[in-house]
């Protein structure tokens, strides 16, 4: 049975104000998320475990935290 928008106004006005201010926060961020927005998670979801199982299977290649800082560094100095 769908619940008509009377009963959850009704059910949010009397909710506390913190938890009212929640809920919009929430409902805006839906409504301004870019309609790619999924696509995107997706797209980034694959990767992180694209390279989690070439970690797991040895194939990841790593660079050493010294020379990686050094990289970062060249890369974005003034």
């Amino acid at each position: 049975m769908q619940r008509k928008i009377e009963d959850i106004t009704a059910e949010l006005i009397r909710l506390p104000k913190q938890d009212r201010l929640e809920i919009v926060r929430f409902l805006l961020f839906l409504d301004n998320r870019p309609s790619d927005a999924d696509d995107v998670e997706s797209a980034w979801e694959k990767e992180i475990a694209d390279r989690v199982l070439a970690v797991k299977d040895g194939t990841a290649v790593g660079i050493d935290y010294d020379e990686a800082m050094r990289k970062i560094d060249e890369r974005f100095a003034s």
